[in-house]
C-alpha cells in the first residue's frame, strides 16, 4: 500500500494564519465602525440636550435679573425745592422722611437729596439709621459721584466697597453698550448681561466655573460637560444652542477629555479583543511550531525507516545468498573436505548473523508495542559477560581484533537474555567499526555509589562526532554517510540497547571523540 506523505507545512500554516488574518481585519474594521457609531450617538445626544439646557438657563437668567440706578457724572443740577431747606436744618424726623422719599430728586448741586439727607442724619444722630442701611442707599437706591467718597469716610465694610465697584463697572459697561435690547460682555471668568434703561439698568451675570459645576449635575451624560461662550469655545464642541436673553451668548456641550470617555467602553472592548486575538495568534504560532517539529520529525522517521528497510533487505539478502550458494556447492559433493568444512563454518556464522538480526527486529517491535516480558532474576553479570565475549570471539578473530576484559564480581536482578542481547549489540558495533588489528575491551565494575554497576565497551574505531552523540540511540538512526557506506547495519541495535537499559531503570551513554574511538557505558541498578 502506498504511504501517504504528511501534508505540507506551508498549507497547514496558511490554513491557520489566513483565518486569523481575516479575523483580525474584520475585528479592526468592526471596532472602527463601533467608534464612529459611538461618536455619532454622542453628537445626537448633545444636539438633543443643548436646546433644553439653553432654555433652562434662559429662564434662570431672566428670573435672576437685577436692576440698579444710574446717575449722571459729572452731575447735572436739579431744580431748587423746599426740600433743600430740610437738608440745611437739624430736624431728624424731617431728614428721615426725606431720606426715605423715592421722589426726592436731585439737589441744585446734582446730588441725590436722599443720599444728602442720610449723610446729614449720620452727622446729627447716628442712632436713627444703621450702617448697612446707609451703605445700601448710597450704593443701590441713590448712587452718585458722592458715594465713593462717602464709603471711604464711613465705617463701611470691604464687601460694600466691592459691591460699589461692581455696580460702577456695570454702569460703565452699560454706557458702552449700543444694543438697547442688552448685550453680553465677557469679563474673564464672568459673563455679564447689561441692558440700559431710563435711569436704571438691568443686569445678570454668570460665573463660568460655578455655573458649569452646577449645570453639569443636571442629567448630562458622564462623558459631557456644558459651558457658555460668546465667540469661540476653547474646547471641541459637539452641539450648541443660543441663549434667549440678549444676543451673542451660546451654550455648548463638549466631550470630556477630548472624547476619551465616549470611546472608553469601545476602547475597553478593543483591548479585550486585541488580547483574545493576540492569544489566538500566540496559540497558533505555538501550534505551528509543534506541527512543524512533528512534521519534520515524521519526515526524518520516514527517511530512517526507508533506510532501515533497505538495510534489513540488504542484511538478509547477502547472507541468504551466501548460504544458498554454499549449500548448493555442498549438495553437489564435489568440494574438498577442507573447503566443505569451511563452508559449514560460514553457513553457521551467517545463520547466527541472520538469527541475531531477526531477533533484534522482533525484540525492537515487541518493546515498542509493550509486549516484551522482562524476566528479572539474580544474575552473575561477570559470568554472563564472559560467556558473551566467548560468543563474539570468532567475529573479532575474523578482523584480527583482540578482545580483552576486566570483570569484577557483580550480581544484580536483571533479565539475563536482554542484558546479553545488549552486550552483543555493543560488541558487534565495536567490532564492526574498529579497524583490523585493533583492540576492544570490556570492563565490568560496581559504581562508586555502590548502587549501580557499569559495563563499559571500548573500541579504537573512528569515534562519534559530538553533534551525533545525542542521536545515535534513536531508532533507525545511523551516523555519517561514509560510515553507512563502509559498514552494515539496520540502525536499531543501539536503540534496542537503550530500551533494554531503560527497562532496567538504567542508562546508556557514549564518550567519544572523532579519531580516538568510543566508550559505551551501560549502567544498571544492582536492585533492578
Amino acid at each position: 500500500m502506498r504511504r501517504e506523505s504528511p501534508p505540507s507545512f506551508l498549507w497547514l500554516a496558511l490554513a491557520l494564519v489566513l483565518p486569523l488574518a481575516v479575523l483580525v481585519a474584520v475585528a479592526g474594521h468592526g471596532m472602527q465602525a463601533q467608534l464612529k457609531a459611538a461618536r455619532a450617538e454622542a453628537r445626537e445626544e448633545a444636539e438633543r440636550l443643548a436646546p433644553l439646557l439653553a432654555d433652562s438657563l434662559t429662564r434662570e437668567l431672566e428670573a435672576g435679573m437685577a436692576t440698579i440706578s444710574t446717575y449722571q457724572d459729572p452731575p447735572l443740577p436739579g431744580a431748587p425745592s423746599e426740600l433743600d431747606a430740610v437738608l440745611d436744618g437739624s430736624d431728624p424726623t424731617a431728614l428721615e422722611e426725606l431720606r426715605d422719599n423715592p421722589d426726592a430728586g436731585l439737589s441744585p448741586a446734582g446730588l441725590p437729596r436722599r443720599a444728602l439727607a442720610a449723610l446729614r442724619l449720620q452727622v446729627i444722630d447716628r442712632s436713627r439709621q444703621s450702617k448697612q442701611s446707609i451703605t445700601d442707599l448710597l450704593i443701590r437706591d441713590a448712587p452718585s459721584s458722592l458715594t465713593a467718597i462717602a464709603l471711604e469716610r464711613l465705617p463701611a465694610m470691604e464687601v460694600d466697597r466691592a459691591k460699589w465697584r461692581e455696580t460702577e463697572e456695570l454702569r460703565r459697561l452699560a454706557k458702552q453698550s449700543r444694543n438697547p435690547d442688552g448685550e453680553w460682555i465677557d469679563r474673564g471668568n464672568r459673563l455679564s448681561f447689561v441692558r440700559p434703561g431710563d435711569g436704571r439698568l438691568s443686569h445678570v451675570s454668570i460665573e463660568r466655573a460655578t455655573w458649569a459645576e452646577s449645570e453639569n449635575r443636571r442629567g448630562l451624560p458622564p462623558w459631557a460637560f456644558a459651558h457658555v461662550f460668546r465667540s469661540a469655545s476653547e474646547w471641541p464642541v459637539l452641539a450648541t444652542a443660543p441663549i434667549g436673553l440678549g444676543t451673542g451668548l451660546v451654550l455648548g456641550i463638549s466631550p470630556l477629555n477630548n472624547g476619551s470617555l465616549i470611546e472608553a467602553p469601545i476602547r475597553r472592548q478593543q483591548r479585550w479583543t486585541a488580547a483574545i486575538l493576540t492569544t489566538a495568534v500566540a496559540v497558533a504560532a505555538i501550534a505551528l511550531f509543534f506541527i512543524h517539529r512533528t512534521l519534520r520529525r515524521e519526515r526524518q522517521l520516514n527517511e530512517m525507516k526507508s533506510q532501515f528497510v533497505a538495510s534489513v533487505s540488504h542484511e538478509l539478502r547477502a547472507p541468504v545468498a551466501s548460504i544458498r550458494l554454499m549449500a548448493d556447492a555442498l549438495e553437489e559433493g564435489k568440494l574438498a573436505p577442507e573447503t566443505a568444512k569451511e563452508f559449514h563454518r560460514l553457513i553457521a556464522r551467517e545463520g547466527a548473523r541472520l538469527s541475531t538480526l531477526v531477533g533484534n527486529v522482533l525484540d525492537h517491535a515487541r518493546i515498542e508495542q509493550g509486549r516484551r516480558v522482562w524476566k528479572m532474576e539474580a544474575t552473575d553479570l561477570a559470568a554472563l559477560t564472559a560467556d558473551t565475549l566467548r560468543v563474539m570471539q570468532p567475529l573479532a578473530a575474523e578482523k584480527q581484533i583482540a578482545l580483552s576484559s576486566r570483570l569484577d564480581p557483580v550480581e544484580a536482578a536483571v533479565d539475563a537474555g536482554a542484558i546479553q542481547q545488549a552486550l552483543v549489540n555493543l560488541l558487534d558495533n565495536a567490532i564492526k567499526f574498529s579497524p583490523p588489528s585493533s583492540a576492544v575491551s570490556v570492563t565490568l565494575s560496581i559504581h562508586e555509589n555502590r548502587r549501580t554497576c557499569e559495563l563499559r565497551v571500548s573500541d579504537e574505531g573512528p569515534g562519534v562526532p559530538r553533534a551525533e552523540q545525542s542521536r545515535i540511540f534513536e531508532r533507525f538512526y545511523r551516523p555519517g554517510d561514509e560510515l553507512r557506506r563502509e559498514t552494515q547495519g539496520t540502525g536499531i541495535g543501539l536503540s534496542l540497547v537503550k530500551s533494554i537499559a531503560e527497562a532496567h531503570r538504567g542508562t546508556i551513554a557514549v564518550e567519544s571523540e572523532p579519531g580516538r574511538g568510543s566508550i559505551f557505558i551501560l549502567r544498571i541498578p544492582l536492585g533492578a
